[in-house]
């Protein structure tokens, strides 16, 4: 197989650096080659600070799985998000000269690089403009291409990064001796890799739980029609654990992990964790299943109030009847009965449903690489593939289920002490 049939796509987030390989068979499916995670340095809440400390981070990932596969690619695709991305409504107009004409797509395309010369704040530029509808003559309508009419007004909603953040993520994958192939806002990408055709058709919700951030997007007729960054995701949770219980950062991290429940009534006093206190491993703590589940709650009961106030605000609130939530927060227990709680939707988790080369049990990949292999879906459409085939091809409407999260952070020597 030729090498430019291969993806590679790099998620660049807070706690992890995600890398996958996939290549392209000639029905449009994709098949993933390897993955490989790694912690993160160098990046805070979704944005890189560091580019020498996010450069080593990648060049790890990279490495590791270069070493599983013999797939080397100069262009890669990366997600990028944090809080510096933000979104705003805008509409172009045009008056035709000749209305009995038929709309064409080149007047579409017309209407849409409007969009590039509105007036944005400095340092700011256009990540995505995405088509909401069009208006002819005063009728609605979610495709132009065919009508008639006087007056063409298309509305579209705009998605704008932080010129700077662009910048780092380009200036980090150069420095590993790649080139950037595409940029893609990550809960977008999030959502290909696990919402249904049927699911982005009726209205849903994904949300991506991500370490620094919860990044959202609202899908309605097939259209994203909100994406919001919430600037809190499971880092702040770890943090709270530790300030609590006054313990080690990594304790913290294997404690949410391992026992973490946002959900009080659905834990119990009578669960006892234990713990080592400090890395020296001289002193056992314990903590009740059910305080646990208190601190978490406090900073989930945040984000979901956030999901809430988003979706009101959106004008879709009537629209979504589910909620999709997937990233390596959402293998928290009891979260989907909590947001199902709150929300009144349908939730469950987002699992990327792709074949790997060696298929059997490895055949489904953890939300952890949801963005992964959205990232490598959006790969394949900027390299003239066809997206709609792809996403029909092999994502499935898939029955999450809640499982234990990243239990391979804990060693063979002290896992006995969080059984």
């Amino acid at each position: 197989m030729e090498q430019s049939e291969y993806i590679t796509a790099i998620d660049i987030g807070t706690t992890k650096i995600a890398a996958l390989v996939g290549k392209v068979t000639g029905n449009g499916r994709i098949l993933v080659e390897e993955q490989y995670c790694t912690h993160s340095r160098g990046v805070r809440r979704g944005l890189v600070e560091n580019v020498e400390d996010t450069v080593d981070s990648i060049k790890e990932c990279l490495g590791k799985l270069y070493e599983k596969t013999n797939v080397r690619q100069e262009k890669v695709v990366v997600g990028i998000a944090g809080r510096h991305i933000s979104s705003r409504q805008d509409s172009a107009k045009k008056i035709r000269q000749n209305p009995r004409a038929i709309i064409t797509q080149s007047e579409v395309d017309e209407l849409r690089r409007q969009m590039d010369n509105i007036s944005l704040s400095p340092g700011q530029k256009i990540l995505q403009v995405i088509p909401q509808e069009y208006v002819i003559d005063n009728m609605p309508v979610d495709k132009a291409v065919g009508y008639q009419g006087n007056v063409l007004t298309g509305n579209y909603y705009i998605v704008v990064s932080d010129v700077g953040a662009m910048d780092r993520i380009k200036l980090c994958i150069e420095r590993c001796g790649l080139t950037l192939n595409n940029l893609v806002l990550e809960p977008i990408a999030s959502a290909e890799a696990v919402l249904t055709a049927e699911e982005r058709e009726a209205g849903a919700v994904l949300l991506d739980i991500g370490g620094g951030t919860s990044d959202m997007v609202i899908y309605h007729k097939n259209v994203v029609r909100v994406a919001e960054v919430i600037p809190c995701g499971g880092e702040v949770i770890t943090e709270d654990i530790r300030k609590v219980y006054k313990v080690p950062r990594q304790v913290a991290e294997k404690i949410k992990c391992r026992y973490g429940s946002c959900f009080e009534e659905c834990c119990s006093d009578d669960v006892i964790i234990p713990y080592y206190k400090d890395a020296a491993r001289r002193e056992v703590g314990h903590i009740s299943e059910r305080n646990l589940a208190g601190v978490i709650y406090e900073r989930m009961e945040q984000i979901i109030d956030a999901v809430v106030y988003i979706i009101g605000e959106s004008g879709f609130e009537d629209k979504v009847s589910s909620l999709v939530l997937t990233g390596g927060g959402s293998l928290m227990k009891h979260l989907p009965e909590l947001f199902l709680l709150r929300t009144g939707l349908d939730v469950r988790i987002g699992y990327p449903r792709v074949q790997q080369v060696d298929g059997g049990a490895r055949g489904t990949l953890s939300p952890i690489m949801a963005t992964g292999v959205g990232l490598m879906m959006s790969g394949y459409r900027s390299d003239g593939g066809s997206g709609g085939g792809l996403i029909g091809g092999f994502i499935d409407k898939i029955k999450g289920k809640v499982t234990k999260f990243a239990t391979d952070i804990f060693t063979e020597n002290d896992s006995h002490l969080l059984q």
